[in-house]
């Protein structure tokens, strides 16, 4: 009897088990099943995700691709120190036309031949200018960019210089120079084009000082239209003059001024001399002979009066001693 109510026991225990075991195992397959919904619905929600992002239909080097993103191509544009503008474009895919323009002037269009990193250098108009920029893949399709860059005018800078009885002009541009004109006082304005001058961006030019109170006037203008004016009020001083005679064997040169001659160089054939006013004193009349030699003879005499008045005086003369 008692071992009929033993394996009862043990039948009962062994079903509870078994019940238990069916409830654990049932409840690992709800969880397992719960899960699985989830991730497959993330699963498809990325997906659905990555294709929305994703452009369809994309040619790649002539090949159909689909669902590959292709980001727009990285454009950088930098301003030069002498006013060049850099184009650095990278791409995915091949560029075939950049397209440019300034403000509402005529577009250019440079054919890239499908190239993926791109530079191109171009001149930055003078003053502010917008600039259109559109590049073009080999898929057709566009992006644009649009930039404001400012250059300053700088206009040509005129310089003058007084060399004794003369005054020089100095002109010079970073841009090319067009022309120079200059004028004394109300006289014909005289102009220079600087077609014929090897470096443009400088013009050089010395003129004679007329005798007494003068204007002179001065307009540089460069190939961008940029212009320069100058004007200045500069003395004219009367300049001394020099008088030659043939006595004897001997030249003799007399200069005379309305002011005082404050220094007379002379050079005799070949020999250079110099008198000054420790020499002949405080004077306007300077007196001096030379003796001539059988030949040709050759002097030069260069004389400043006190304001600094330069006169240059040439002579030849062929003696034949008697």
């Amino acid at each position: 009897m008692n071992q009929i109510l033993q394996v009862e026991e043990n039948r009962k225990k062994s079903n509870k088990n078994s019940v238990d075991t069916k409830k654990v195992v049932l409840f690992f397959a709800v969880c397992i099943i719960i899960f699985g919904i989830i991730f497959i619905g993330q699963g498809s929600y990325s997906v659905y995700q990555m294709k929305k992002n994703k452009k369809v239909n994309s040619t790649i080097n002539g090949n159909n691709q689909t669902d590959i993103e292709i980001l727009p191509p990285t454009i950088i544009l930098t301003k030069t120190e002498d006013n060049k503008l850099i184009i650095n474009i990278e791409s995915e895919i091949g560029i075939s036309y950049v397209i440019y323009s300034w403000n509402a002037e005529a577009s250019n269009t440079i054919e890239e031949a499908g190239k993926t990193d791109i530079e191109e250098i171009i001149d930055i108009p003078v003053g502010e200018n917008n600039f259109n920029l559109s590049v073009i893949d080999i898929n057709g399709k566009e992006t644009k960019k649009q930039e404001t860059f400012i250059v300053e005018a700088t206009k040509p800078l005129i310089q003058l210089s007084v060399i004794g009885n003369d005054i020089k002009i100095t002109v010079t541009s970073e841009t090319e120079l067009s022309y120079v004109t200059y004028k004394w006082n109300s006289e014909e304005e005289k102009k220079q084009d600087m077609v014929t001058f090897e470096d443009k961006t400088k013009f050089e030019k010395q003129l004679e000082i007329p005798t007494g109170q003068n204007t002179l006037k001065i307009a540089a203008v460069d190939i961008n239209g940029n212009e320069s004016e100058k004007s200045q009020e500069i003395k004219g001083q009367k300049k001394a003059k020099t008088v030659v005679k043939v006595i004897g064997e001997y030249l003799q040169f007399t200069v005379t001024g309305e002011e005082n001659i404050k220094t007379v160089d002379f050079e005799f054939n070949g020999k250079k001399y110099t008198m000054d006013t420790t020499t002949f004193g405080e004077t306007n009349v300077v007196q001096y002979k030379v003796k001539m030699i059988e030949g040709m003879n050759y002097l030069k005499v260069t004389s400043t009066t006190n304001s600094d008045a330069v006169d240059v005086s040439l002579w030849k003369n062929e003696y034949k001693p008697q």
